[in-house]
């Protein structure tokens, strides 16, 4: 891996990270959708994460690791940014506390 590489999946990793630091008080999907701070934060990271999956991440890391969803995170990144208004809730929080805890075990492998 490359240094470029490394420096993206643990700036990934860091972006999952602040988004666990966010929602560790959340405890439905309700109180999730009631905090518009917490919402704006957590979609920021997204976006972010969705930014360094497009740009900085190479292809041949992505190639690789096949079992790491990079094209549905950059999917989301464009749903989030593009359809901002229309965004569902659910989809968000059900990303953050089933898909996120997943793609940080994987991510943390990648750099061992």
């Amino acid at each position: 891996m490359n240094e470029r590489d490394e420096k993206g999946i643990k700036n990934i990793i860091k972006h999952i990270v602040q988004i666990n630091h966010y929602v560790s008080t959340i405890n439905s999907l309700e109180e999730f959708g009631d905090s518009s701070l917490v919402v704006d934060a957590v979609i920021f990271n997204l976006l972010q994460i969705g930014e360094i999956v497009r740009n900085k991440v190479s292809l041949q890391i992505k190639e690789e690791n096949l079992t790491i969803p990079w094209r549905k995170i950059y999917g989301l990144r464009n749903r989030l940014i593009h359809d901002y208004d229309n965004i569902l809730m659910d989809i968000v929080y059900e990303t953050i506390i089933e898909d996120l805890p997943k793609l940080l075990i994987d991510l943390r492998d990648l750099l061992k």
